[in-house]
């Protein structure tokens, strides 16, 4: 069975230099949602410059799950950091799979505004021997360890990625979205940052792969 999702995202990412405080001031005025592992694998075809991602995210646990506000996130930020620990803590659900092709777009120099398309599938394997056979090859893998809160409708995201650190993404969801919604919902992401404690000079305009590619092109120099 599929399930397809038409969409324009807003989004702001910002690096997190302190994100125990974060989330100390999240839990005073968001409402916590979920946290969740997400391993992505980006298929790729160099003939004609596209990308899709395939999306496994695996539901670690949700506040009603746990009982108490202190210690449910703390071990996912502290110590060594190793992105599996936080799978002892907590319940996991079953796994969902999605497909997603965006047409990415950096506006004023740091928000992403995305024309996405994206499905989900009950099984990933049918899908990915079909992007193999349709001349498509992995480009990139990645994992995301996240908790999400909400505000409004203006979804924020704590993130970690082991090669690159913590960071914060606030994004809203559009059906669709003109000139003018797009800088309203810009000047909101920018209020919501604001209100997360995190300065105008921590905001990230470069897209994750390009970060990855940075650090794996470093580790590779530093290895040799």
């Amino acid at each position: 069975m599929i399930y397809c999702y038409l969409m324009v995202e807003i989004e702001l990412k910002a690096r997190v230099a302190d994100p125990q405080a974060l989330v100390q001031n999240l839990e005073l005025w968001a409402d916590f949602k979920r946290c969740c592992l997400k391993s992505d694998v980006y298929w790729g075809d160099s003939r004609r410059q596209v990308q899709l991602r395939v999306r496994r995210e695996r539901l670690l646990f949700t506040l009603s799950e746990v009982f108490g506000t202190e210690e449910w996130l703390w071990p996912f930020w502290m110590g060594d950091r190793e992105v599996l620990r936080p799978l002892v803590r907590g319940p996991c659900g079953t796994e969902k799979i999605f497909a997603t092709y965006k047409k990415k777009q950096v506006v004023d120099d740091s928000c992403e505004v995305n024309q996405e398309q994206e499905f989900r599938v009950d099984k990933g394997e049918p899908l990915e021997v079909f992007l193999q056979d349709a001349g498509f090859s992995v480009v990139l893998r990645k994992e995301k360890l996240s908790a999400t809160w909400m505000w409004g409708d203006c979804g924020i995201e704590l993130c970690h990625i082991p090669e690159l650190g913590d960071f914060l993404e606030l994004e809203i969801i559009r059906d669709s979205a003109d000139g003018q919604e797009v800088a309203d919902c810009q000047r909101q992401l920018r209020e919501v940052l604001e209100q997360c404690g995190i300065g105008e000079a921590a905001v990230e305009p470069r897209f994750y792969d390009q970060l990855l590619e940075e650090a794996r092109r470093e580790t590779g120099r530093q290895k040799r």
